[in-house]
Order: C-alpha cells, then sequence, then structure tokens
C-alpha cells in the first residue's frame, strides 16, 4: 500500500500509475521478469549506488536498464515484503522509497508522454526483515 504526505497536480489515476512503476521495478526484478522490471524506466534513466569500500574510499557504481533487467533474468525469484512510500509528487514528477528485505531503492519518476517511468534510482543493501 503507497501512502502519500503532500501531492500537487496529480490524481489518483496518477498515483496508482506511480505505484504500479515502483511495483514494476521491484516486484519484475525479485520476480525474475526481465521485461516487467525493463518496462519501469524511461529510456535515459540510470541506477546508481554511492559506496564506500573497505579502504575508505567512496565510489560510484552506474548500472543502466538493460543491466538490470539482464540480472533479474537470472535472479532466483522470490517474493518479499515490501513497502513504498510516494514522499511528494508535483506535476509531473514524483520521489518514491521503495523498502525490501534486501535494498533500500530512491526513486525519482516522471510522467513522459502520459506514463510514469522511473529516472533515477540510487539504493543501498539492506539487511533487515520486513513483517
Amino acid at each position: 500500500m503507497a501512502r502519500l504526505p503532500d501531492r500537487v497536480g496529480i490524481d489518483q489515476q496518477d498515483l496508482d500509475a506511480i505505484t504500479r512503476t515502483a511495483l514494476d521495478y521491484l516486484e519484475g526484478f525479485v520476480l525474475a521478469d526481465p521485461d516487467r522490471h525493463l518496462s519501469s524506466y524511461h529510456p535515459e534513466a540510470v541506477k546508481r549506488r554511492f559506496a564506500q569500500d573497505q579502504d575508505g574510499i567512496f565510489w560510484v557504481n552506474a548500472i543502466s536498464p538493460r543491466t538490470m533487467a539482464d540480472y533479474a533474468a537470472v535472479e532466483t525469484p522470490a517474493e518479499t515484503p515490501h513497502e513504498i512510500v510516494i514522499d511528494a509528487v508535483y506535476d509531473d514528477i514524483a520521489s518514491v522509497r521503495v523498502y525490501s528485505n534486501r535494498w533500500v531503492d530512491f526513486l525519482h519518476i516522471v510522467k513522459a508522454r502520459g506514463e510514469w517511468k522511473l529516472f533515477h534510482v540510487t539504493w543501498q543493501n539492506r539487511d533487515i526483515t520486513i513483517e
């Protein structure tokens, strides 16, 4: 279930489409459905992780939607509890958090040509069980 604290210029249909985009992204990956996962992205989207290695050096890992779909194709299908929190929506942009047992993803979603698509994802590993 998605929750939304504030919204400007959005109706329930858009809210449902934003939620569906986030679900296609997460469930497409964890259920090993690469086409569904890939369908959530805008063609110019990128997924990034900012991390620190064992030596304290920071680095950025950028992953393309196609690479993520390739990973989804070999993912072991697994149901995972998840939570989607829509933090803000303003006209044609939305900020969404997705929590699963394995990751936390911050999504920026845009409405392009009438469809809500992922434009940018920032993520971190997570080692917490959601019930």
